[in-house]
């Protein structure tokens, strides 16, 4: 047989395996109980023509055969999110990959988007997809038109709404407005479900809350609740019922569970604002089977608002959803991301939130700088909070804060208010045209007085900080385990005193990461802080590292001996400190009696170039790193030579892991602006 009918067979052998293995796909309804007995390479063929309903069905056989489906649910992954260029950092297991897919492939159908023309949704139609996806859905973005979203308290589609509420942990809502446009009371039915019925305990909230949604959110924490006189919730029952407006029933500060927001612009009084709150609870059982709308959803009489021009008035309900009117359940926000104009914070975050016992996170942002007054009030609601015995408040994040305090001095104003916090974030923007008044002196903690924290990260303005404040809360927060500060410009002999000092103020930290910090002065208090330390993640990033050494011996020797005598370091970042050819000191790393123990290692944009990384790579040959090392050269300008690039590429990857970019130095001036 010559080679033209060899080639002929061949060709001829692969079309019938490839007819045999769509065959297969097309009848798996039929092979379904027999593909345990498969073999793992039939299997491992079989699986890119799989519809996801069989693909999720034979995972368990894929796995007893020891075939992955990760690299197809990544591919299925990669063709949902056209724009998704990224390489992780981590691995992605299989059941990741197919829980980041089948929870994209939720939205996309849920909003409409979604293509019906792939073959992984072959047979497969709308409602059904949702139904397989949905109790893969940890995350739900509720982004999508308010018509598509109030599909999922109709009949077809409310056992789908069943399995959110058993699986969701977070809801993103962008436009909470939308909950009380007039015809969409479903969603906010919906958002109920989910929130008092289901599992959600993290919310998300961007784009500047509705004060209404804001409002009912924060009354869910209040312990100290009082409650309506029954016969005013039956006369509120009742005219809810009937679609009259609950402030007609009841005088207007007599309504329990109702925050009042004054006309215009004028804030709450502050009876209405410190009133401990209890949610009317409406009997809407009744209701549910009765006048559905043409999509079966409850009819929005069901709820009960009334906006008037300049006033907004909204009445917190809680809805009883069964038909055999048992009450519902409150549902309880551990965890809070708001992104809210800087007027809601004094208006309405600060007065509810001293209530809010049940609420573990609360990461607090704005479109604009919030202001130094309202921060200062922010600081008087966390500290009534803290009084509270029940108060659960461990981790919080505030920015961006415009104010005339040192973000050192509103760091301490924080901390002595909030002893007990684990965590703390707190960013400052600069104040360009300082206002002449009054300043609030920072309180000073007693000596006898420690703080719990265990995460600080700082954000400096970038002006000229007194860093005695901080070096006075390290003191007294001996249990700090992470600490990153951002934007230190001209900390001066201070900063380098403050890392200097820090083994001794904090022995048990274990991360420390400096970004766009300047330590172009402090080379010796660097060297003494690695030195002394049992740092395990050491991050300097953008900290102009070189800017003042004449040769490798001024600086980079010594702080190359310096990290190898750190035992304890395993994951090491040096991006954006123009390293360059100076990338081949750090091959020292693994040589001699003592080699780094480091499993990552952060040289991205560092313009590296090729004949520095192959200098590189030929150190780590005559001295490999341990095993599972990572290195990431993203961003540098390997591309100047491909050639020489390729060759110490081929050297590393044998070694180490590497993350690699096709970024095009040549059309960008990235690289340099970078590391300025």
């Amino acid at each position: 047989m010559n080679n033209g009918e060899t080639g002929n067979v061949h060709a001829k052998v692969a079309a019938l395996r490839e007819i045999c293995i769509k065959e297969v796909n097309e009848q798996m309804p039929v092979l379904e109980k027999q593909v345990w007995d498969l073999p793992a390479s039939l299997i491992k063929d079989i699986l890119p023509h799989l519809n996801i309903f069989y693909l999720e069905r034979i995972e368990p056989a894929a796995k007893c055969k020891g075939v992955s489906t990760g690299a197809i649910w990544a591919a299925l992954w990669k063709d949902l999110v056209k724009a998704w260029h990224c390489r992780s950092k981590t691995t992605i297991s299989a059941d990741e990959w197919r829980q980041k897919c089948l929870e994209r492939l939720f939205h996309l159908t849920l909003s409409g988007h979604i293509r019906f023309d792939r073959h992984y949704l072959s047979n497969l139609s709308c409602s059904s997809i949702l139904s397989l996806t949905a109790k893969h859905v940890q995350v739900l973005s509720i982004f999508a038109p308010a018509r598509e979203i109030c599909k999922l308290a109709s009949d077809e589609l409310r056992p789908v709404l069943a399995t959110l509420e058993n699986n969701v942990r977070c809801i993103k809502l962008k436009d909470t407005s939308a909950l009380f446009k007039p015809g969409h009371a479903i969603m906010l039915y919906i958002f109920h479900r989910l929130l008092d019925h289901g599992s959600v305990r993290d919310l998300v909230l961007t784009r500047s809350p509705d004060t209404r949604l804001l409002t009912w959110i924060l009354q869910k924490d209040s312990r100290n609740q009082c409650s309506m006189p029954q016969a005013d919730t039956r006369r509120f029952k009742t005219t809810c019922m009937h679609g009259e407006s609950a402030s007609s029933v009841l005088p207007e500060r007599e309504i329990s569970g109702a925050t009042l927001i004054r006309r215009g612009s004028r804030a709450m009084d502050n009876d209405a604002c410190l009133t401990p709150f209890k949610r009317p609870r409406l009997d809407v059982g009744q209701m549910a089977g009765a006048a559905e709308t043409s999509t079966g959803c409850l009819p929005s009489q069901s709820f009960s608002w009334q906006p008037t021009d300049s006033e907004t008035r909204f009445i917190p309900f809680n809805a009883s959803c069964s038909l055999n009117g048992e009450i519902c359940p409150e549902g309880q926000i551990h965890s809070l991301v708001l992104e809210v104009f800087k007027v809601s914070i004094s208006r309405t975050v600060s007065p509810l939130l001293p209530s809010c016992v049940c609420l573990r996170s609360l990461h607090l942002h704005s479109e604009w700088a919030i202001e130094e007054a309202d921060v200062l009030g922010l600081v008087d609601a966390l500290k009534l909070l803290f009084e509270n015995p029940a108060c659960s408040l461990t981790d919080l994040s505030i920015g961006s804060v415009l104010s005339t305090l040192p973000v050192c001095t509103l760091l301490l104003h924080l901390l002595t208010a909030c002893p007990t916090l684990k965590s703390l974030s707190l960013e400052a923007s600069p104040v360009f045209h300082q206002a002449e008044g009054h300043v609030t002196p920072a309180p000073q903690p007693a000596v006898d007085t420690g703080f719990s924290l265990e995460r600080l990260s700082l954000r400096f303005p970038q002006v000229c900080e007194n860093l005695e404040n901080l070096t006075l809360v390290l003191r007294h927060a001996s249990s700090l385990t992470s600490l990153h500060l951002i934007g230190i410009h001209n900390g001066g002999h201070k900063l380098g005193t403050l890392l200097q000092s820090l083994p001794e103020l904090n022995p048990n930290l274990k991360a420390l990461s400096l970004e766009d910090v300047n330590l172009a002065n402090c080379h010796n208090e660097v060297l003494s802080l690695l030195n002394n330390s049992k740092l395990e993640d050491v991050h300097f990033k953008d900290c102009r590292l070189l800017e003042k050494c004449k040769g490798r011996e001024d600086f980079l020797d010594p702080f190359v001996t310096a990290l190898k005598g750190l035992s304890s370091l395993r994951s090491l970042t040096l991006s954006q400190n123009r390293l360059a050819h100076a990338v081949i000191v750090l091959g020292d790393l693994f040589s001699g009696d003592s080699p780094s123990k480091i499993q990552k290692l952060d040289l991205s944009s560092n313009y590296i170039l090729p004949v520095g990384l192959l200098e590189f790579g030929r150190l780590l040959e005559d001295n490999p790193p341990p095993p599972g090392l990572t290195i990431d050269l993203r961003c540098n300008p390997l591309d100047r030579d491909p050639q020489v690039t390729e060759q110490a590429l081929l050297k590393l990857r044998p070694l180490c892991r590497l993350f690699t970019d096709n970024w095009n130095s040549r059309t960008t001036m990235a690289d340099h602006v970078s590391v300025m």
